[in-house]
């Protein structure tokens, strides 16, 4: 019996009976069993479902390690023969960060089963920590932040790239093996308020430089106010590295 299951799920995945949309949530209908004999569902089976519809959504799954760690206990139940099929809901339209999923059996076509199970979903993933204490205001240096996995699930906005974040100004003080995540970062001006920088106009095959004073701090790509110096007028530039706009 298992076998057949198993050998009519991996049917199911190929084939992808049916996929339906209901609002962003992305729902898929698995096959069951197509017999003449009624079908016992189990915990076995429900959790086989499960599985089978995290490989059918990897395509909007992160790159990660994606496995339910627990689901609740099933009391078995009896469907009635024909053909039945399972689609199955995440609460949450994004996968990760679902506590439920919805399991609706059909047997030729008709409802005839709903659960409504409590999970625990887990999405492992290397991200950055901490690989010291830093302080509040710290520059993260090479050797300040080492990768690790970690749970997706339970992050908001996790670094997944160490070297990215080197030079990198932390917000708050951070402990050893705390998890960067991008609101706790931010990249320092490379251009301070009253730093001498060149400014360069390009016009075609034209180009023009002069000197001025940074008005205010900006890192590269904002826009900033400069004073030319021989104008001292105020110009509206873009910061394109330490001491240039």
């Amino acid at each position: 019996m298992a076998t057949r299951f198993f050998s009519l799920l991996i049917a199911g995945l190929s084939l992808l009976w049916a996929v339906t949309v209901a609002g962003p949530v992305r729902a898929l209908e698995f096959p069951v069993a197509i017999n003449s004999a009624a079908q016992s569902i189990d915990q076995a089976r429900v959790r086989g479902l499960l599985d089978a519809f995290l490989v059918a959504r990897a395509d909007v799954l992160p790159m990660a390690k994606v496995r339910f760690k627990s689901v609740e206990e099933v009391r078995p139940f009896e469907l009635p023969a024909g053909v039945v099929t399972c689609e199955i809901v995440p609460a949450n339209p994004a996968i990760i960060g679902s506590r439920h999923f919805t399991l609706i059996f059909r047997v030729n076509g008709r409802v005839k089963k709903n659960l409504a199970l409590r999970t625990d979903l887990e999405a492992l993933i290397p991200v950055a920590v901490a690989a010291i204490s830093l302080p509040r205001g710290a520059v993260i240096a090479p050797g300040d932040v080492r990768m690790v996995e970690r749970d997706l699930s339970g992050l908001r906005q996790p670094c997944l790239d160490a070297e990215s974040l080197v030079g990198k100004r932390v917000r708050r003080t951070l402990r050893a093996g705390e998890v960067l995540q991008k609101g706790l970062l931010k990249t320092p001006p490379v251009v301070r308020r009253g730093d001498l920088v060149t400014m360069t106009l390009r016009s075609g095959g034209m180009v023009l430089t002069a000197r001025g004073a940074a008005r205010e701090n900006g890192v590269t790509g904002a826009t900033i106010r400069v004073r030319n110096n021989a104008s001292h007028k105020e110009i509206l530039c873009r910061v394109t590295g330490p001491g240039t706009v």
